[in-house]
Order: C-alpha cells, then sequence, then structure tokens
C-alpha cells in the first residue's frame, strides 16, 4: 500500500503564538489556497481512499483533494491533532520556564511527557497506527491519502524511519506539505518527505512551518 500523507493548509492559528492541538480552527485565506494547491498537485493521481483528521482545518483540505480525486472524505478522531490539554490556546510566552517545568520536562522527554489534562506524544503514535493497520487491511495494494496534523503525521513517520518518536523534530512537516511512503509486509520505504514545491506559488508559504514548544536554540 502506498500512503500520501498530507498535512492541512495554514489555518487562522498558523504562524502565531497561540498552541493549537484540538482546537478546532478554520482555515486561514491562505490555508484555503494551500488546499487548492495541494488538490490541484494531486489531482491526476490515482487513490483508493481520502481519509482525515475530523478537524475543520484537516477535514477542509481533504474536501478541496475529495473533489478532484472523486473520493469522498473519511473522517476518524485517531486522526486528529494531539489533545494539549489545558494548553489549548495558551500563548507560548507565558507558559514558565526553567528546571522542572513543563517546558522543561518536554524539551527533555517529548515522548512521554504528557500535556496536562492531554495527551503524550507516544499516544498520539499508537492511535494513529491503529489507523494506518487497518488502511492496509482494506486496500493493501492501493494509494491511499490521510489528511493530519503535525504532531500526528510527524509520530506516524518517525514509525515509518524506525526512529524513536522523542527525534520527531529531526524533519519538518510543513502546513500543505506531502510525505509519501510505501507500506508492504517487509516494512515500510519512504519516498517523499514534507514537500511543498507545489506552494511555490502561494504567497507566504515558505514561513508557516509552526512547531509546537521548540527546542531551545
Amino acid at each position: 500500500m502506498r500512503v500520501t500523507f498530507i498535512r492541512h493548509g495554514a489555518s487562522e492559528w498558523t504562524g502565531g503564538s497561540r498552541l493549537c492541538g484540538q482546537t478546532d480552527v478554520a482555515l486561514s485565506e491562505l490555508g484555503h489556497r494551500q488546499a487548492a494547491a495541494l488538490a490541484e498537485r494531486l489531482a491526476d493521481r490515482r487513490f483508493d481512499a481520502l481519509w482525515s483528521s475530523p478537524l475543520r482545518r484537516a477535514s477542509d483540505t481533504a474536501g478541496y483533494i475529495g473533489a478532484v480525486i472523486g473520493h469522498a472524505v473519511v473522517t476518524d478522531a485517531r486522526l486528529a491533532e494531539m489533545d494539549l490539554g489545558q494548553f489549548e490556546g495558551a500563548r507560548f510566552a507565558d507558559l514558565p520556564v526553567g528546571p522542572g517545568t513543563f517546558r522543561d520536562r518536554w524539551q527533555k522527554s517529548p515522548a512521554t511527557v504528557r500535556f496536562p489534562q492531554g495527551e503524550n506524544l507516544r499516544e498520539v503514535a499508537q492511535r494513529a497506527w491503529t489507523v494506518l493497520q487497518e488502511l492496509y487491511d482494506r486496500h493493501p495494494n492501493g494509494h491511499v491519502a490521510v489528511v493530519s496534523h503535525m504532531f500526528t503525521l510527524s509520530a506516524l513517520l518517525c514509525r515509518v524511519q524506525r526512529i524513536r518518536v522523542a527525534r520527531f523534530r529531526a524533519f519538518a512537516i510543513d502546513v500543505g506539505s506531502i510525505s509519501t511512503v510505501q507500506m508492504d509486509k517487509e516494512g515500510f520505504r519512504l519516498l517523499l518527505l514534507n514537500d511543498t514545491s507545489h506552494l511555490a506559488d502561494v504567497f507566504g508559504a515558505s514561513a508557516l512551518c509552526s512547531r509546537v514548544l521548540p527546542e531551545r536554540r
């Protein structure tokens, strides 16, 4: 099975300082243009299924794609972004800093540190992985498109590349990007990672890689 992973277009919060996990923020004007560019990029490919996170920024992006590839969007909560719990909508600059704070613990152990009243990255990887397994059972020789979010896709692609989920910062998953893998009984082969070439003519596209709680520099 071939899987094309797609990160949704820019939302109304993308590029700002507010933390956005499962807050259901809509696509921005730029995000709609990026979604249209994604649809045009994928228009000549044959897909057997189109699955998406139910959050609007993802499902609306998937709607653009579905309209050109001829598939209805199947939404699944397992593809939603990581639940940031109490930090949903908080501003990064307002989070406490220093030894023992959440920011400190997150930098050291991002796979296992749970957002207060939310999830950790390992849990996100586990729930999203079950979607891939189900899709493989349904379309072992097919090509499926999956529209999701930065943390969710990063966690999945870590497992594809057989690297620890804690190393999700080793690569970027930009808004509007495409990544493709080949999945079979022998494992996975990464074919494409974080391709945004289809956004070259979309203003602002190159500046919109949102990374929640980045590493210290």
